[in-house]
C-alpha cells in the first residue's frame, strides 16, 4: 500500500525551487502521520502557497504559505522550521500559528487576528490566503461553517482591510463570504445542483 504522502506529488510552482521543494516535502512529511485528515492539511497548504505565488510574493512567503500550520497542526517544532528554512520563514509560521493556550474560541482567534495584522503584509497576506483557500469547501456545503467561525471570517476581512488595505485576496474573501452568507440564508443548493420540488 502507498503511503498518504507519497501520493501528493510536488506541485508545479515548487519545481525547481530549493525552498520550495523542501518546504514541499517538509509539510508532507509532518502530515503523513495524521493519515487522510493530514492528506487534506497538505492539499489546503498547497492551495495556500499557490494562491500567494500566483499573487506574485516571494519565495519565503509560499514556503510558509505550505508550512502555515505544520507547527499547530503536527509534532512539528519552530525550530525545526528555522534551522531548515530560515529565520524569515520561521518567523511567518510562528506568526500564523494560533495561542493554544488561549482557550476561549473568540479570544483566541481575536488574539491571532491582532497579531497576524501587526506582524506585517506578508503575514495579513498568508492568513488571508488561508481563509480564501477554505471557501470552496465552506461554499460546497454552506451548512458546515459555524456561526462564529463565519464572524471570525468577517473579522480578519475588517481587521486585515484597516491594516493593509491593498492587500490581495481581501476583495475575493469578502465576495465569497457575501455569497456564503446568501447561500446560508436562503439555502440555496450549490450551482449545479437542482433545487428541489416543494
Amino acid at each position: 500500500m502507498v503511503p498518504h504522502d507519497q501520493k501528493l506529488f510536488a506541485p508545479d510552482f515548487v519545481r525547481g525551487s530549493a525552498l520550495l521543494e523542501g518546504a514541499f516535502r517538509f509539510a508532507r512529511v509532518a502530515y503523513r502521520e495524521a493519515g487522510r485528515p493530514g492528506e487534506a492539511k497538505l492539499r489546503h497548504s498547497v492551495e495556500v502557497a499557490r494562491l500567494l505565488h500566483e499573487a506574485g510574493f516571494e519565495e519565503e512567503v509560499v514556503a510558509a504559505g505550505l508550512l502555515h500550520d505544520v507547527v499547530e497542526a503536527t509534532a512539528s517544532q519552530l525550530s525545526q522550521v528555522a534551522e531548515r528554512f530560515g529565520s524569515r520563514t520561521a518567523a511567518l509560521v510562528e506568526a500564523m500559528t494560533e495561542d493554544d493556550r488561549i482557550e476561549s474560541y473568540e479570544e483566541r482567534k481575536a488574539e491571532h487576528r491582532a497579531r497576524v495584522t501587526a506582524h506585517g503584509s506578508r503575514a495579513a497576506a498568508i492568513y488571508a490566503a488561508d481563509k480564501l483557500a477554505k471557501m470552496p469547501h465552506l461554499r460546497a456545503d454552506p451548512g458546515s461553517a459555524s456561526e462564529r467561525q463565519l464572524a471570525h471570517y468577517q473579522q480578519t476581512v475588517e481587521a486585515l482591510s484597516a491594516g493593509h488595505p491593498d492587500l490581495p485576496f481581501l476583495g475575493d474573501l469578502e465576495r465569497e463570504l457575501a455569497a456564503l452568507a446568501v447561500q446560508r440564508r436562503d439555502r440555496i443548493p450549490d450551482r449545479g445542483q437542482a433545487i428541489p420540488a416543494h
